[in-house]
């Protein structure tokens, strides 16, 4: 029997894992097909917009065999890959100064994709990085950014900031 992926964000682990998976390809498809847009996904907390990146991620990678049995397995151009920046907020030590940390995530995935900054200021650095992705690839580049409301939660909500704190000291 397969399991169910409660709290699992990661397509590639509900797929390899023997997990139970609502195939739900057909509307990422919709999503990913090559088009200028950008698309803010807005739902409440826990409805599947990580998981919804991942699997969106794992598209533009090109990592078909994860989507073998699936909708979009025979609609998809896996030979066409596309270099993917994935921004998580969730992941950013923001309580000391969100744009310092900001820059830091910036930095580390671009020494991912082998390229080095130069800029200082996170919202400059963003721009430097798409750039330069999309100069050393020569393909255009998808950026995916998640928990975008996460350091604003976290100062809206005291206790979930101090918690949060109290985590990183101890």
């Amino acid at each position: 029997m397969k399991k169910l992926p409660i709290g699992i964000q990661y397509f590639k682990n509900i797929r390899t894992d023997d997990n139970v998976y609502v195939d739900k390809t057909k509307y990422v498809y919709q999503l990913c097909v090559p088009s200028d847009r950008a698309y803010f996904l807005s739902r409440p907390r826990r409805f599947g917009k990580s998981l919804t990146l991942d699997t969106i991620s794992e598209v533009f990678s090109g990592n078909k065999s994860l989507f073998e049995g699936l909708w979009i397995e025979d609609k998809w151009d896996w030979s066409q890959t596309y270099p993917v920046i994935r921004l998580s907020f969730d992941a950013i030590g923001h309580e000391r100064g969100l744009g310092k940390a900001l820059l830091e995530a910036l930095q580390n995935i671009a020494t991912s994709f082998d390229i080095v900054l130069e800029k200082k200021s996170a919202s400059i650095a963003f721009q430097e990085l798409i750039k330069k992705v999309a100069e050393k690839t020569g393909k255009s580049v998808v950026v995916l950014i998640d928990e975008y409301d996460k350091p604003i939660v976290d100062y809206i909500d005291p206790y979930n900031l101090e918690k949060r704190i109290n985590n990183e000291i101890y």
